[in-house]
């Protein structure tokens, strides 16, 4: 993108409010269009700062959107295809679904960032393991 010059640069503010008006004030006289996440950690934080703009946007209706499961269910209810899955904090309430599924299967968190935590098990034990392993490192 050798050629994208940037009009103004924004930092967040103490309040969502604060900071949609330091938006408004930088881009003047031009009108805000539409509000692009720079990175994962931001993508509520656009969201939410989109919707106050009144722009186009994912908005905050739906809590946990980044969930991967959460998505997937999404998705489904919508009739669209969707893959099987389970998920859980509690390896006993997924144990069932890894006994019975085809393998290999992906094993992931449910919140991270491109590939994070992803494995793709090709056992049963390979996919308990990575259970505990992602388990064991939420909890740090």
């Amino acid at each position: 993108a050798d050629s994208l010059t940037y009009y103004a640069e924004v930092n967040e503010q103490n309040t969502l409010t604060e900071t949609a008006i330091a938006v408004t004030e930088a881009a003047t006289p031009f009108e805000v269009k539409a509000c692009i996440c720079g990175g994962e950690s931001g993508v509520a934080f656009c969201d939410a700062l989109s919707e106050k703009l009144g722009v186009l946007t994912n908005g905050t209706g739906i809590p946990k959107r980044r969930d991967k499961k959460l998505q997937q269910e999404l998705i489904k209810a919508a009739g669209l295809r969707s893959v099987r899955q389970a998920g859980s904090g509690n390896f006993a309430d997924v144990e069932d679904f890894l006994r019975t599924e085809q393998y290999p299967v992906v094993v992931k968190p449910v919140e991270s960032a491109g590939s994070d935590g992803v494995k793709l098990c090709h056992s049963f034990e390979e996919a308990k393991e990575h259970f505990h392993l992602l388990m064991n490192s939420q909890q740090r």
